[in-house]
């Protein structure tokens, strides 16, 4: 009997230059169709905030990419927003502020073919040490909510990001997958982004830091470099 043994799947993150624009274009317009970046965005996310700029790379192809940026925001009343304003139509010129409060997830994309090896868990541990490392309070991002547009007769946005399945856990895949990854719902985001299976709807999700303001700046610094080399690996994944 032969016995196949798994290849394990090699990839490095690391921060993203000019010379992967081209790469990064052509992997957000295979994922994101309805609402594809265009090379404008890229090059001005890149220029104006580099550190923020993620990619994960996979024999010279880079297969996931994350982008963030600081913001400054009311979480208690936690005003309405699109993904236009809040990213300034995606090029993070007037919208990006070094000593914002908190990080926001502007854009986070993965190829279809190497969507289970942990891509987007790594990407975000490599978000999460840049949170740390700049002592932000937390990180906030709008979720889509796919699988809204099938019961938006029965429900409304509000009482649907809430909606539990019968094992307690959320019902829309999305809002679960951040659920699952420690992030809790604000509000419901009305005219988001154009999508058409969340009936346009973002959902406003945060996260705190739980090292905000803990220790010295040496500490979290090192902090921030376990998170982005070995967090996966600490919590098994």
């Amino acid at each position: 009997m032969q016995i196949k043994h798994k290849i394990p799947f090699i990839f490095t993150i690391r921060q993203a230059i000019s010379e992967d624009i081209e790469q990064i274009l052509r992997l957000d317009n295979e994922v994101w169709q309805d609402f594809p970046a265009t090379e404008k965005m890229i090059s001005s996310r890149i220029e104006i905030f580099p550190e923020g700029n993620l990619v994960a790379v996979y024999r010279d192809k880079i297969v996931g990419y994350l982008c963030l940026q600081f913001i400054n925001y009311n979480l208690e009343d936690h005003p309405p927003f699109t993904w236009n304003e809040i990213t300034d139509y995606g090029t993070l010129c007037s919208s990006h502020n070094l000593n914002g409060e908190y990080m926001y997830g502007v854009a986070m994309t993965v190829s279809p073919k190497f969507q289970n090896f942990n891509i987007a868990t790594r990407l975000m541990f490599a978000g999460w040490s840049i949170i740390v490392k700049y002592n932000k309070r937390g990180c906030m991002l709008g979720s889509r909510i796919p699988n809204f547009f099938d019961v938006k007769d029965k429900y409304s946005p509000e009482e649907y990001i809430h909606l539990k399945r019968a094992d307690g856990k959320l019902s829309d895949d999305e809002l679960r997958l951040y659920d699952s990854d420690g992030f809790k719902i604000i509000c419901a985001l009305p005219n988001y982004e154009t999508d058409p299976e969340s009936c346009n709807y973002g959902v406003l999700v945060y996260q705190a830091n739980p090292f905000y303001n803990k220790g010295f700046n040496a500490l979290r610094k090192l902090l921030s470099i376990i998170l982005a080399k070995w967090g996966h690996k600490i919590l098994g994944v």
